[in-house]
């Protein structure tokens, strides 16, 4: 399948890099670099942090994917780390794994002279790098949370006691931590009905996109003809991972409401997951397979979200979704369900249009109400734009860490 590329030149270009200030290292450990919502945080962030002339980030993952190279480009050094052998099952052999991984973090801290280390989406992780205080250099560890339901994802039949023990484990160690990062308000309250009281320690940095990225026109008839779509469909764009928490069921449910009037209507679903065998079944039984086009992971989302007409976000629940920051940076209007983060950012009929989680019709009839008015449609991307420039800019995203970097690293102990 060909792609169709609108990168734009990276903002760190215009940065004099004998000129910078870099009295800052740190890193961000991830747990992989797949094309997802938080990697994309990541990816976005050290940019800025790198471009701010305040720091030097670098990146550290135990799973490689498609973003690596791209933060490479950059001048960011990643590293990418063994992954984890052993579940606390097999515990001896799983204390084992945790010193091998200390000791290879710690190499990392070492190496690059950190003084911070802040973590995304490493589950039990978070607490072997609180133990990276003890033996280094480091001066502070923050934790970022993305998403309302942060605990980790756990099998069913271990669901309560487990998560349980996550929750002590995070309120006995909520106190060693120099900061938590929740990224978005909504997040931020989640946290503490789930820790505890931590309210203090806690501080919300909105996701921010890179403008640069988004809104450069490209030609809707190539990108069509491109993914073998006639020229002149209406394009219906979502994008994340194919998993329950973003409620593509209920998409694909809408869109049989949806094609039926309006018969040239395609559907994007970008991202892959482990739940895409059955929603294509899904689209299979419900004779969609004309209309609904699983795209899997792509680096050409900048051209495809503006060759959309419309953007929908059918999530059950969310942090601060990027595709939702991009898809108005790329002045699409939206819908999107009614869930945290996204109701803190969206103003219902005005940059698009909120409806409940879970109802494939509210869902198709908002859809339809934007795709037969095409004027409300523009206006309402306008609006979309303009909210995102104002409010969600990377610019203003790294702005805020560089000055929590400085007030931990100022109250740490260590010189």
């Amino acid at each position: 399948m060909n792609t169709v590329s609108s990168r734009v030149p990276s903002p760190i270009g215009q940065i004099d890099v004998a000129m910078r200030d870099t009295n800052l290292n740190v890193m961000h450990i991830i747990s992989d670099l797949d094309i997802a919502g938080a990697q994309e945080v990541v990816r976005t962030l050290a940019e800025y942090l790198w471009a701010s002339g305040r720091c030097r980030p670098v990146v550290c993952t135990f799973r490689d994917g498609p973003l690596r190279p791209l933060i490479e480009q950059t001048g960011i050094a990643v590293e990418v780390l063994p992954q984890r052998r052993y579940s606390i099952v097999a515990f001896p052999l799983f204390v084992v794994d945790m010193i091998r991984i200390w000791r290879l973090l710690a190499g990392l801290i070492k190496k690059y002279e950190i003084d911070v280390v802040q973590t995304h989406l490493l589950g039990a992780l978070d607490f072997l790098v609180l133990m990276l205080r003890y033996g280094t250099v480091l001066r502070a560890v923050l934790w970022t949370v993305h998403n309302v339901d942060f605990l980790p994802a756990i099998p069913h039949w271990l669901l309560k006691p487990k998560r349980l023990v996550y929750q002590i484990l995070y309120r006995l160690t909520a106190r060693l931590v120099d900061g938590f990062i929740a990224v978005s308000d909504e997040v931020r309250e989640s946290m503490i009905r789930q820790i505890g009281p931590i309210r203090s320690s806690i501080i919300t940095i909105n996701n921010g996109v890179d403008l640069r990225r988004y809104g450069c026109p490209v030609n809707k008839a190539d990108v069509c003809q491109s993914l073998g779509i006639e020229v002149n469909s209406c394009l219906v764009v979502t994008i994340g991972r194919l998993t329950k928490q973003k409620g593509y069921p209920y998409l694909i449910a809408a869109a049989l409401k949806v094609t039926s009037r309006y018969p040239n209507t395609h559907f994007l679903l970008i991202g892959d997951g482990e739940l895409k065998e059955a929603l294509q079944q899904q689209v299979q039984q419900a004779g969609l397979a004309k209309h609904i086009h699983f795209l899997g992971q792509r680096q050409d989302v900048p051209a495809l979200l503006m060759a959309a007409d419309i953007f929908v976000l059918p999530s059950l629940w969310e942090g601060l979704s990027m595709a939702l920051l991009e898809a108005m940076a790329s002045g699409k209007p939206i819908v999107a369900t009614a869930v945290s983060g996204t109701i803190q950012v969206m103003d219902h009929s005005k940059t698009g249009l909120i409806v409940p989680s879970e109802d494939a019709l509210a869902l198709a009839d908002a859809i339809i109400q934007l795709l037969s008015d095409p004027l409300l449609a523009q206006t309402m991307g306008q609006a979309a734009k303009r909210q995102v420039e104002a409010q969600y800019s990377a610019h203003e995203q790294a702005k805020s860490h560089v000055a929590l970097y400085q007030r931990v690293v100022a109250h740490s102990n260590k010189p």
